[in-house]
Order: structure tokens, then sequence, then C-alpha cells
């Protein structure tokens, strides 16, 4: 850990960059989703699907393609990667809506960053402590779900 990351300025930069990316790729996948759904069975429905899913959030857009791979691919290995993808997909949903609703702040002399999520009065609020590398594998893995997404749409289109 630098010296820049455990004082408050440069850790709050370096957790609002990594977060920024996280959120431009959160977007990407929700796009490229919604995208690749409004194409499926060979466009044959583009206009409709695309004025649906263009009002779908992504839990919904999420649904929506684990019907279809159900139906277009059960009892095959295609249905097998669908349901992964359709599992760590919930996962990063979940993260992001932790990510974008919580609150944040700092603890610098140990170089981490805090989400809190629900009101300071609740019993039910919670906190999770994160440190910058922790955050750029988080990164990580949400860049490598839309990759496995491309994948699947080239392998296994619905």
């Amino acid at each position: 850990m630098d010296t820049e990351t455990t004082t408050g300025d440069g850790l709050e930069r370096d957790a609002a960059t990594v977060l920024g990316y996280m959120l431009l790729e959160s977007s990407r996948l929700d796009m490229e989703l919604g995208l690749f759904l409004a194409w499926s069975g060979e466009g044959g429905r583009l206009d409709e699907l695309s004025k649906k899913l263009n009002e779908a959030n992504f839990s919904k857009r999420r649904e929506l393609l684990g019907k279809l791979a159900r139906s277009t691919y059960v009892g095959t290995p295609a249905a097998d990667a669908y349901a992964n993808w359709l599992h760590d997909a919930h996962e990063v949903r979940a993260l992001r809506n932790q990510l974008i609703h919580g609150r944040w702040a700092f603890v610098p002399r140990q170089g981490l960053v805090t989400n809190v999520v629900g009101l300071p009065t609740s019993s039910e609020q919670t906190e999770t402590r994160y440190s910058i590398e922790q955050l750029r594998d988080l990164l990580q893995i949400m860049r490598a779900l839309r990759n496995r997404l491309g994948e699947l749409r080239q392998a296994w289109p619905v």
C-alpha cells in the first residue's frame, strides 16, 4: 500500500476511480444483455423486444435470458453455461446495488473504504470494508462476466 493511498484524499480518489469504472462496466453489461435479448430469435421480434427491454431493469433482462436459454438448450452443456452465467450475474447485480445504494466512508490508516447500506438508526444496517485492491478484483469480475456474455452469445445464441 503506497503512502498516497493511506491519505484520505488519495484513498478517496482511488476508490472513486475504481467505483466509476465499476459503474461504467455495469452499464455496459446491462446494455449488452439488452441488445443480446432484443436480437434473440435472429431479430425476428426486434421492435417488440426493444420496446419491452427498454423498460426492463437488469433483473428482468436476466430472467428473460434464463427463460430463453432453458427453452432453447434444455439438457445441454449450453444450459449449464447459461445457468452459471445467470448465477454470477445475480451476484454482480447484488454487489452493484450495494455499492450504488450504500454510502461511503474511509479508513485511511488501514487503506480501506467502507460501504454502509441502511439507515444509521436501523438494526439492519450493514457495513462492508474493501481495500482498493479488493475493489479492483471486483471490477475484474464484472469485466469477466461481460466477456462471458459475449462468448455465450457467439457460441449459443438464443
